[in-house]
């Protein structure tokens, strides 16, 4: 699992989460025991962060307290909000490659979920 902000990524600033199916499936199942209860995901922390393109992503409930600095990114979810993540994460675990975007409030930003499609090498090279 891979992150990072890129401020001109396909004509947008964009923050990338980039994963294969396996990491996919433990994403979800690790929001599914933490998102209901109110808990929050330092999603960074899982993932190995660009070192030219820096991000920090939290996701949490929309009521959740988070520890974050201005310039990161806090992605707050309704239930109905989680449910629809959850459902095109579902998604993205069958595919061989494919992405899914998805709305960061409060940023110029998108958060593309990818599965994939950005390699080893491409992080190497390009983030």
């Amino acid at each position: 699992m891979r992150l990072g902000h890129f401020q001109e990524f396909k004509g947008s600033d964009m923050v990338l989460l980039s994963c294969d199916g396996v990491e996919i499936s433990m994403l979800r199942a690790l929001l599914s025991r933490s998102i209901p209860r109110g808990l929050t995901v330092a999603i960074h922390d899982l993932a190995k962060v660009s070192d030219r393109c820096p991000a920090r992503l939290f996701v949490c409930p929309k009521a959740a307290t988070v520890d974050s600095a201005s310039r990161d990114f806090v992605w707050r979810l309704s239930e109905n909000e989680y449910s629809d993540l959850d459902s095109k994460l579902e998604a993205l675990e069958s595919v061989l490659a494919g992405h899914q975007y998805f709305m960061l409030p409060g940023t110029p930003s998108e958060l593309m979920v990818s599965v994939g499609e950005y390699s080893d090498q491409w992080w190497q090279h390009d983030a």
